[in-house]
C-alpha cells in the first residue's frame, strides 16, 4: 500500500526525470541572477564602466570611492533585493498552494500588516519621544510581524484544526485593523510621513552586510523546506480527498507552510519595508513556463522572482536619479499589467 502512494506521489503531474530538470533550472537562473546583477551594478548616480567594475571585484578593491560604492552600497543592494525576490515568490507560490487559490499572497495572512505597524510605531514613537530608533526598525517591524502571526493564528484556530477560510478571513480582520492603526500614525506624526510612506512602499536603500547576514539563513533555509514540502503540495492541487487518500496530513501541511512562510516574510519585510505583486504574479509566470508541479514550480518563482526584484531595484534607483522611487511602486507598475494579463488569459483558458 505504502509503496503505490508513493509511486502514485512521484508520478504526480507526470515529471519523471523532474532532478535533471531541476538542476537545469537552477544552473540557468543563478547564471541569470550574476548576468543580470552585474549589468545591474553599472547603473546608479554614478555610472561605472563593466571593466572598472570587473577590476573591482577581480581584485576586491575597497580602497577608492568606486570600490565603496561597488562593495558597499550596490553589491548589498543587489543581494538583499535577491533575497527578498526569491522569499516573496516562493512563499507566494506555497501559499496558493495550500489555499488552491492562485489569487493568494504572501501578505494575505496579515504579516505585512503587522510589521508595517511596527515599524511605523518606531518612527512615531522616534518623533514623540526624541529617541534615534531607525537603526532598531527591523527589530520593532519583526516585533509587529509575529504579533501578527499569532493574532491571526489564534484567531483561526478551532482545538487541533486550523481552517483555510478562518485563517484567511482572521487575516483579512488583522490586515485592516492594523492598517486603521498605521493610518492613524501617518495623520498625528507629520514629521515622520515620509519615512512611514517611503517604508510602506519598499525600500532596499538601507540594505549593508550586516542585514545580509541576517536574513540569509532564513530565507534560504525557508525555501529549502518549502520545496521539500512540494509532493504534498502537489497532492494538495488533486483536492483534499486526494491528498488524504495519498497519506498527506493536509492540516499538518497547511500549518507548516503557514509558519515557514510567514516566518520568512516577517524576517524580509522588517528589513525591505512592503513589496507588492512579486508573490502575486511570478508564481503565476513559473506556472506558465514550467507547469505546475511545485518541484519545479517552486524553484523557478523563487530565481524569478530574484531577477524580476533586481531589475525593479534597478529601475527604481536609477530612472530619475539621483532621485530614488520606492521599489514598491515600480512592481506594482510592472507587476498589475502582467496581473492583469494573466487573469485575462487564464479566464480565457478556464486554467488553474
Amino acid at each position: 500500500m505504502k509503496s503505490s502512494i508513493k509511486s502514485e506521489k512521484n508520478n504526480l503531474y507526470g515529471y519523471s526525470n523532474w532532478r535533471y530538470k531541476a538542476i537545469l533550472i537552477i544552473v540557468i537562473g543563478f547564471l541569470s541572477i550574476l548576468a543580470i546583477g552585474f549589468v545591474g551594478l553599472n547603473f546608479g548616480t554614478i555610472a561605472i564602466q563593466p571593466q572598472k567594475i570587473l577590476s573591482i571585484l577581480w581584485h576586491h578593491k575597497t580602497d577608492d570611492s568606486l570600490g565603496l560604492i561597488i562593495w558597499e552600497l550596490r553589491i548589498p543592494r543587489l543581494i538583499m533585493a535577491m533575497l527578498t525576490g526569491m522569499t516573496l515568490a516562493s512563499v507566494g507560490g506555497g501559499f496558493q498552494g495550500i489555499l488552491r487559490n492562485p489569487l493568494a499572497d504572501p501578505y494575505i495572512l496579515g504579516v505585512s500588516a503587522g510589521a508595517a505597524l511596527g515599524a511605523c510605531s518606531a518612527l512615531a514613537l522616534q518623533y514623540a519621544a526624541g529617541l534615534y530608533l531607525v537603526p532598531f526598525l527591523p527589530v520593532f517591524a519583526l516585533m509587529g510581524a509575529f504579533i501578527s502571526i499569532s493574532l491571526v493564528y489564534l484567531l483561526s484556530r478551532k482545538k487541533s484544526h486550523l481552517p483555510m477560510s478562518d485563517l484567511l478571513l482572521a487575516g483579512v480582520a488583522v490586515n485592516f485593523f492594523f492598517s486603521a492603526i498605521i493610518t492613524l500614525l501617518l495623520a498625528i506624526s507629520r514629521r515622520e510621513t515620509r519615512s512611514m510612506l517611503f517604508w510602506l512602499m519598499g525600500d532596499l536603500s538601507t540594505s549593508n552586510w550586516s542585514n545580509i547576514y541576517w536574513i540569509s539563513l532564513p530565507v534560504f533555509l525557508g525555501t529549502i523546506l518549502l520545496v521539500s514540502s512540494s509532493l504534498e503540495l502537489n497532492a494538495m492541487a488533486l483536492g483534499e480527498e486526494e491528498a488524504l487518500h495519498l497519506g498527506i496530513q493536509t492540516e499538518k501541511l497547511r500549518l507548516k507552510i503557514f509558519f515557514i512562510g510567514s516566518t520568512m516574510i516577517a524576517i524580509v519585510v522588517s528589513f525591505t519595508g512592503l513589496i507588492g505583486f512579486v508573490g502575486l504574479v511570478i508564481p503565476h509566470i513559473a506556472r506558465l513556463l514550467v507547469g505546475p508541479d511545485h518541484r519545479i514550480m517552486l524553484p523557478v518563482s523563487a530565481l524569478a522572482g530574484s531577477i524580476f526584484l533586481i531589475i525593479c531595484d534597478t529601475i527604481a534607483r536609477t530612472i530619475i536619479a539621483p532621485t530614488e522611487i520606492p521599489i514598491g511602486v515600480i512592481t506594482a507598475l510592472v507587476g498589475s499589467p502582467i496581473f492583469i494579463h494573466l487573469l485575462k488569459r487564464r479566464n480565457k483558458n478556464n486554467e488553474y
